[in-house]
């Protein structure tokens, strides 16, 4: 199974397709969790650490289970925003290759905040993972934000803006020694539709019309 993939150069190709697993929304919070699950964090020490496990709906922190992880859920409501948009002409650009031949046409973008949970087990790993959250939030040089291909929604590309940060510490989560922080994201992706247009339309040339030419339906009369 393919996952979401970062987009490091500007100009790359994209090559879409017909697949579509889920809607805008979902596609936005589980290209950005298995982005997340792609990823390493250097603590001190020169401990290695990785999410166990990246989850992609909400849920209750687990006792006992193995710790760091995230959580990727939706913030409020997402927004339907045409006016960022031109809505697509059919074109080559968007034709899905034959024999499908069917068109990607998109006339709006699915704008959503995006909550980023991560739970640790002691402030150095907490740390040292939110120290790296912000480079992969920010991981080339020609844009703020990063971009992910997205494989289970017509290869579609969503774009990931970081927001804000926040250390929600509280007495309960040291006693049980938890140590997360919540990230602000801003996803953006294509809304996208798919169509098929005629390949012409019928037509036909009349050279020239005698009393020896038929056409069916047309009657010929003296002036």
């Amino acid at each position: 199974m393919k996952k979401a993939r970062l987009i490091t150069q500007p100009g790359t190709p994209t090559a879409y397709t017909g697949d579509q697993e889920t809607d805008a929304r979902t596609a936005l919070t589980r290209g950005l969790a298995e982005y997340l699950s792609m990823l390493s964090f250097k603590a001190p020490g020169g401990r290695e650490l990785r999410f166990d496990k990246v989850l992609d709906t909400w849920a209750e922190p687990e006792d006992g289970a193995k710790y760091p992880r995230a959580i990727v859920t939706g913030t409020g409501s997402g927004i339907y925003d045409a006016s960022s948009l031109t809505p697509d002409k059919p074109t080559t650009r968007n034709q899905l290759p034959a024999p499908d031949g069917r068109y990607l046409i998109s006339s709006c973008v699915f704008v959503q905040d995006l909550s980023v949970e991560v739970w640790a087990n002691d402030p150095p790993a907490r740390r040292a993972i939110v120290a790296g959250l912000e480079s992969a939030f920010n991981p080339v040089d020609f844009m703020y934000g990063f971009v992910l291909e997205l494989p289970f929604y017509f290869n579609e590309r969503a774009t990931f803006s970081l927001k804000d940060m926040a250390y929600p510490d509280n007495e309960q989560d040291a006693m049980r020694r938890h140590r997360n922080a919540v990230f602000t994201v801003t996803g953006e992706v294509p809304v996208v539709n798919l169509f098929t247009y005629p390949l012409a339309k019928p037509s036909f040339h009349l050279d020239e019309v005698g009393p020896d030419v038929v056409i069916p339906g047309l009657v010929l009369t003296d002036c």
